[in-house]
């Protein structure tokens, strides 16, 4: 059943259990299994409301531990390892039942002032308007797109045109390059920055690990391809909202014996540099 816009929230929806306990139910897509980057916005979400403001997720370190049940609710166990004064510490357990799916190391910084500040140039992108939306192109060529971008109806992603020979190249002779645009389709009534950077944290990991098919020109949706995330690392630089276009500039640097790794960068549309992300997975042909 597609998630309606008015439902994004609700991805990561909690229900305290306990002092630093947390549950939530996970959405229910194609696939029987849960999909991982809801499971790391809810750990996300879950270690944030053991922290009040103007404490704000900087760092994420996360790893994918087994496949859960989409028809079970997933417990998320906040271990407080660090209160300090600039920052904050917290370990994520995520279980159905006593098996435990996910694990993650969570960093807040205290919000300051000053400072040195630096960021590389945004790379050459296609503004968003007048670009395919990926929902479209899942609709008309589903032997290319996968069909899962039917479901995401509350995200908005335009996925922007690359030349295979456009840079960086690949050993394979082709580029290892892709680019979307994501937002929000309604805006949310919310401006809490860790709301935000846990949905960012879930949505992040819908187009990444398809980038590493990019060099060997197979589309994500070939069924003679098993991927799935093995790990999934976040870092957030600036404010930013996720009802705002968001470039997704992502690239996959090397992959082999069955995994590939993809780093990525999220920019505003006014050329902000304000999240990176760096993700390894699973990648192996099936025979």
């Amino acid at each position: 059943m597609p998630v309606t816009p008015c439902d994004l929230l609700e991805l990561i929806a909690l229900d305290q259990v306990g002092p630093t306990v947390f549950e939530g139910i996970p959405t229910r897509y194609r696939l029987p299994r849960v999909f991982g980057g809801q499971v790391a916005g809810m750990a996300l979400e879950a270690a944030a409301r053991t922290l009040t403001a103007p404490w704000s997720v900087h760092s994420v370190q996360s790893q994918f531990l087994r496949p859960g049940d989409a028809d079970r609710p997933i417990r998320f166990v906040v271990e407080k390892s660090r209160d300090g004064g600039s920052f904050a510490s917290r370990n994520v357990d995520a279980y159905q039942g006593e098996t435990r799916l996910f694990s993650a190391r969570m960093s807040f910084h205290r919000t300051e002032s000053g400072g040195f500040e630096h960021q590389l140039q945004q790379p050459a992108f296609t503004p968003p308007d007048g670009l395919p939306a990926a929902a479209d192109l899942a609709r008309e060529r589903p032997d290319e797109w996968p069909q899962f971008y039917l479901e995401w109806d509350q995200l908005d992603i335009r996925v922007v045109p690359t030349d295979p020979a456009s840079p960086p190249m690949s050993s394979t002779g082709a580029g290892a390059h892709s680019q979307v645009w994501m937002r929000t389709v309604r805006p949310l009534d919310t401006g809490a920055q860790n709301v935000h950077s846990a949905l960012l944290t879930c949505i992040a990991d819908l187009t990444f690990l398809s980038t590493s098919l990019v060099p060997h020109h197979i589309p994500p949706s070939h069924p003679g391809i098993m991927m799935a995330s093995l790990d999934h690392c976040l870092w957030f630089h600036r404010p930013f909202r996720v009802d705002e276009w968001l470039l997704y500039d992502q690239v996959s640097p090397t992959a082999y014996a069955g995994r590939g790794l993809c780093r990525g960068e999220f920019y505003t549309a006014d050329g902000v540099h304000v999240a990176s992300v760096i993700q390894e997975g699973l990648i192996r042909p099936l025979t």
